[in-house]
């Protein structure tokens, strides 16, 4: 990542704490027959839970018989069974220890199936429900999820990540306070493969669409998969919430003069950063395409051979102009300013491929 969130505490994190209580407090706990009071412990649940049982609607019969039906399948788990859950239930939650520590293995819907089948099929039901316009937090009663919690939540948000580009790419704007709509907050972790963290905000984080929705789609940072055997493999990725995230630097080399036919086969690009981050640089390069989308940037007319030949051209205005009259003094202070604010019109990139030109005597003017 080019940089990482701050993240925001709100009052949108009870939902989590909802969550949270019916499986460690309520599931793991199963005994009897269920009904309300087995809420107690949490008066706020309870109400919740009893309310909904008076009204109608689709929404409120889902929440409420998703936790009845869930309870009795628990009733008949082992406890030897219950205790692997609860571990990996912590472990699921940890986005932070997920994301740089391989020994922590969270599970997923289908190691749950593996074991047991019905389980894993009404978890999946109710979590993968819980967030998106098809949620019962959406109801009144939870204090509307998707219309008044998130949005409130994505002004506070944006006003304290206010550098108004996509962290994952730099390539594209982030939609923020002045705009009257917000980007989709994507689940880091996908939804559709781990449970029990689909509402930790640890685990959502805004991106630009052609990140969430073009690339990332449901690619898991955390496994990369071997092309040849299919073996997944566990691995590091950076956290989107790490206060102590890397200077990242990328590297461009050419192999070709040829700047107005450059395709991308002509462009050698790595991402470094000091310390021992290989692996997270690599599943950043994967999960979002970089390579693929920064050599584009670096081929394109409107682009890459536009910043090189704009080049010759601005000069000229600028001596026609009476700006200057050396060429490196003009080239000096373009490349200083791309790199003076790096993630401001691609500046990163800019200053880069720049740089590799004049090294490679491609802006050498006599």
């Amino acid at each position: 990542m080019h940089f990482t969130f701050n993240y925001i505490p709100h009052q949108i994190e009870k939902l989590q704490g909802y969550l949270d209580y019916l499986f460690l407090e309520v599931w793991l706990k199963a005994q009897g027959n269920f009904d309300d009071t087995k809420l107690k412990g949490h008066p706020e649940l309870h109400k919740i839970y009893v309310e909904l049982g008076y009204e109608d609607g689709k929404w409120a019969y889902f929440f409420n018989s998703s936790i009845e039906n869930i309870y009795k399948i628990f009733l008949d788990l082992d406890e030897a069974y219950k205790d692997e859950l609860k571990e990996k239930f912590h472990h699921n939650n940890n986005i932070e220890g997920i994301c740089k520590d391989v020994a922590i293995e969270p599970i997923t819907y289908r190691d749950i199936a593996a074991k047991q089948p019905k389980l894993a099929k009404e978890l999946k039901n109710f979590y993968g429900k819980l967030y998106g316009k098809d949620s019962p937090f959406n109801l009144k009663i939870f204090g509307f999820l998707s219309t008044q919690l998130i949005t409130d939540y994505d002004k506070q948000f944006m006003s304290a990540n206010n550098k108004g580009v996509c962290p994952f790419c730099a390539l594209s704007d982030l939609k923020g306070n002045n705009n009257s709509y917000r980007e989709a907050y994507d689940h880091y972790l996908p939804k559709g493969l781990y449970p029990f963290n689909v509402l930790n905000f640890h685990n959502l984080s805004p991106m630009c669409n052609e990140c969430n929705s073009t690339y990332k789609l449901q690619e898991n940072p955390i496994i990369k998969i071997d092309p040849i055997t299919n073996d997944k493999n566990r691995t590091k990725a950076f956290y989107p919430y790490e206060n102590n995230h890397p200077d990242v630097e990328i590297n461009i080399k050419l192999k070709s003069n040829d700047i107005l036919n450059l395709e991308p086969a002509d462009i050698d690009l790595t991402i470094v950063a000091k310390g021992d981050y290989v692996q997270e640089i690599e599943s950043w390069k994967r999960v979002f395409g970089l390579e693929e989308r920064y050599k584009a940037i670096l081929c394109s007319q409107n682009d890459g051979k536009s910043w090189f030949y704009s080049i010759y051209d601005e000069f000229e205005n600028a001596v026609e102009l009476g700006h200057t009259n050396n060429v490196e003094t003009y080239y000096q202070n373009i490349v200083k300013e791309a790199k003076k604010i790096p993630l401001s019109q691609r500046g990163f990139l800019k200053s880069k491929f720049l740089e590799e030109c004049k090294e490679r005597g491609l802006l050498d003017f006599h």
